[in-house]
């Protein structure tokens, strides 16, 4: 899952969607980083959701699928792409607009900008202004999206080449994603606070 499914499967409460944003740019053991509870426990769900979507049947299957040279990265490339699908089949899963949603995601960060982890503080102000929660409406965005992790990583990688991967696959991928979608969003209900 990538930053909007991520924040589509926090829940209400605002710290935890701080939290499951934040994910992202947080490494290490929980008990090392200075959080407030609140967005500790995002952040612990933001793991949890991605080690339940990186042990699911069908992702280590569709990972299997993947070009030789291009299936260590999958789980990447899978995460973006199922930000596209999920702004595809938004209305299926949600009840908000994704423009209300996303603007409401955008106000909580910036309204909890002093509790956000360093990281993801530095990072904010482009994530708005770049409209990162929506970028990849679009297979550009996808492609965008992709380049940009591919520089944030230190060794050479096939990302930049991986939207065409994506779009050769949208069917299989579409369907993966609609099957799988339920199943995350029941995981994420059933998580602990």
């Amino acid at each position: 899952m990538n930053h909007l499914a991520h924040a589509f499967l926090a829940g209400a409460n605002p710290q935890h969607l701080v939290g499951n944003v934040a994910g992202d740019f947080l490494k290490g053991p929980l008990q090392a980083l200075d959080l407030v509870p609140g967005i500790r426990q995002g952040v612990q769900q933001h793991r949890r959701i991605d080690a339940f979507a990186d042990g699911h049947p069908l992702l280590a299957e569709l990972r299997g699928t993947f070009p030789a040279i291009q299936r260590r990265y999958a789980g990447i490339v899978l995460d973006v792409a199922f930000d596209h699908y999920l702004i595809r089949h938004w209305e299926r899963f949600a009840a908000r607009g994704r423009r209300e949603f996303i603007d409401s995601v955008y106000g909580t960060l910036s309204e909890n900008r002093r509790r956000l982890p360093a990281p993801l503080a530095g990072y904010l102000p482009r994530l708005i202004a770049h409209d990162w929660l929506d970028r990849c409406a679009t297979m550009e965005g996808v492609e965008a999206t992709l380049h940009g992790i591919s520089r944030r990583l230190r060794r050479d990688n096939p990302l930049p080449l991986a939207a065409a991967v994506i779009a050769h696959k949208d069917a299989e991928l579409e369907r993966v994603f609609l099957a799988f979608f339920p199943d995350v969003l029941a995981f994420a209900a059933s998580t602990p606070d």
